[in-house]
């Protein structure tokens, strides 16, 4: 049968097994919480406007000929900021909006956006600026074509005004947007719906580890 192993630590023979026991749990405890970087969020609920949608074990929200997809307790205190990748494989719309949401209520006013949209030729022109609208841009789809989009939203769960950039690709164009929520309120979830039509594809949260 196998012997055990030993180690000298300097003042007495220690099993090797020990050690190692002891270096896992320091590696999946200590040393792994004190690691920057980013962690995927798992929404408590997910809810669809039209289609289908749900959320796995991951975090992974998945939807299917939606109007809009409601992600529900994905922004709390353990995190500062959000990173949201979406990506869309079909849609029937041109663009995909976004409205911060808390009790399963969007909020539906005062929201500040800047844009630029530049097209295949290189022309750079507005892209649906606003003072004081009733949603953000989260990106741009056209129908049939892939598209994929990065959204930072600084600050949601605070009760401070949330601020967002954005970048998206689809079809032949690329749209950087940003700006901020000028109610100062906490905000735990975030819906992305359509101007007209639907979307299909999958959207992540992640939390900035601070």
């Amino acid at each position: 049968m196998p012997k055990p192993m030993y180690v000298w630590s300097g003042s007495a023979w220690i099993s090797i097994a020990a050690e190692v026991e002891s270096l896992a749990t320091y590696a999946t405890q200590s040393y792994a919480a004190a690691q920057p970087g980013m962690k995927m969020v798992v929404p408590t609920s997910v809810a669809v406007g039209s289609g289908s949608g749900s959320v796995d074990t991951n975090g992974a929200v998945t939807f299917s000929g939606a109007s809009s997809v409601s992600l529900n307790d994905c922004f709390s205190s353990t995190y500062q900021n959000y990173k949201i990748v979406m990506n869309l494989s079909a849609a029937t719309s041109n663009d995909v909006q976004m409205r911060l949401r808390v009790s399963s209520t969007d909020a539906a006013t005062n929201y500040n956006r800047r844009g630029l949209c530049v097209d295949s030729a290189g022309t750079v022109s507005n892209y649906g600026s606003a003072n004081s609208g009733t949603f953000w841009y989260a990106g741009i789809q056209t129908a049939s074509l892939n598209s994929a989009g990065e959204i930072l939203l600084s600050s949601p769960f605070e009760t401070i005004e949330t601020r967002f950039n954005a970048t998206s690709s689809g079809g032949t164009q690329i749209v950087v947007a940003g700006g901020r929520h000028t109610t100062a309120a906490s905000y735990t979830g975030i819906t992305f719906f359509t101007d007209t039509g639907t979307i299909t594809g999958t959207v992540r949260v992640y939390g900035y580890k601070n």
